[in-house]
């Protein structure tokens, strides 16, 4: 089966998979570094499936694409004369999706692995402990990937959250912001729980659309943010494969803005992934209208890009507003400071705050402190600060 195969109909999860898949494949190679303290990685599957997994070797499952990239990493890193150890805990409640999880467990090699046939919420205590068996030499990865918005309570996870050394990738449904204003009693306590208060609502009152999305998401990220501790959060946006909605949200979570860089360069290329699947998507509903006859001219079809294009300008327009504003009222600000309040966005790159920077300073509306004789560009860790001229206009 090619990939195409393996994910038609799904072709979201390919998104998803794809920015697990890029995100560890540098994730282990940093984290355990020649020089650092980690010995071993912990990789946590939290809700692990398998769900509708078409390859008999689950290799369109999170569970098995993670242990691959994990063992590439170790191969590397034992090229280079760090020795690592790899070791999985894999969670699910359903009985039957377990079975198959079991017997892939069962058959991993190179690896520790556990699993677990329970709920998330109830399994804290033993995700923990098996986190600490390795004692202080193991650095935790906890994938959370439920199908709704239940099960995973703020308070609840708070302990896995604020675990420390660790990251977070979590899958934040898109469609929840319909949901907030509904009269019953259960639906609201379980936001609640959810997000670890209802304060939030307050500020989104009166939104609608994709600003009430956009601000259901961040306030999630943030109380993500405050109960764990985290610094940074990226967000990115995963599409629906044939509607122009959003489907869910990846929201990862990290105390180091290395993180944040290796997570944007993994939605970067996952983005190009979902544009390419999309014109799939479009191309075998063609197929369908005509009955499987391709184009006669051997031509295919201009992708309809509106959607994608519509967003990148919309997310790189609101984060180009956010450093503005904090450059208007700071005056001066460090580079690493705008650089990861431009990233807070999703679909924003680095390379859109060079942009700006250089067409502020060619306005003269900026200046760049702190830049070595031969430095072009503002660069993080080099103490480069943004002086805004702007005001004065």
């Amino acid at each position: 089966m090619t990939v195409a195969d393996l994910y038609a109909g799904r072709e979201q999860t390919l998104v998803k998979h794809s920015i697990l898949r890029k995100y560890l494949e540098r994730f282990a190679l940093i984290v355990c570094s020649k020089n650092s303290p980690w010995e071993s990685l912990t990789y946590v599957d939290c809700f692990s499936g398998p769900w509708n997994a078409k390859s008999e070797k689950f290799e369109d499952s999170s569970f098995a694409i993670a242990l691959d990239e994990l063992r590439k990493a170790r191969e590397t890193l034992a090229s280079m004369g760090k020795y690592i150890r790899i070791r999985c805990f894999f969670l699910e409640k359903d009985p039957s999706a377990y079975a198959k999880l079991k017997e892939f467990a069962e058959k991993a090699t190179g690896a520790e692995v556990a699993v677990e046939n329970a709920s998330f919420e109830d399994s804290i205590p033993k995700i923990l402990d098996f986190v600490k068996k390795d004692g202080r030499k193991t650095f935790p990865f906890f994938f959370i990937d439920p199908t709704g918005w239940t099960g995973f309570a703020m308070e609840t996870i708070s302990p896995i959250l604020s675990y420390r050394p660790c990251e977070v990738l979590i899958n934040f449904m898109g469609h929840i912001h319909r949901f907030l204003d509904s009269p019953q009693g259960g639906t609201q306590e379980s936001f609640k729980e959810l997000f670890g208060s209802l304060d939030f609502k307050s500020r989104i009152q009166g939104m609608t659309g994709l600003d009430k999305q956009d601000a259901v998401v961040e306030a999630y990220g943030q109380s993500v943010c405050a109960t764990g501790g985290f610094t940074s959060i990226g967000t990115a946006v995963i599409l629906h494969p044939e509607q122009d909605k959003t489907h869910f949200h990846l929201i990862y979570a990290t105390r180091h803005p290395k993180g944040v860089e290796v997570f944007k360069d993994a939605e970067k290329k996952a983005m190009e992934i979902q544009v390419e699947a999309r014109a799939g998507v479009e191309r075998r509903r063609a197929e369908e209208k005509t009955g499987g006859q391709q184009n006669i001219f051997g031509t295919e079809a201009p992708r309809d890009t509106r959607h994608s294009d519509f967003l990148k300008e919309r997310y790189t327009g609101k984060s180009k507003s956010l450093v503005v504003e904090a450059l208007q009222t700071k005056g001066t600000m460090p580079y690493d400071e705008a650089w990861a309040l431009a990233l807070s966005q999703p679909i924003t790159q680095e390379s859109d705050l060079k942009d700006w920077i250089a067409e502020w300073k060619n306005s003269g509306m900026l200046e760049v402190e702190g830049m070595k004789p031969r430095q072009r560009v503002p660069k993080r860790g080099e103490r480069n600060s943004l002086i805004w001229n702007g005001n004065k206009k």
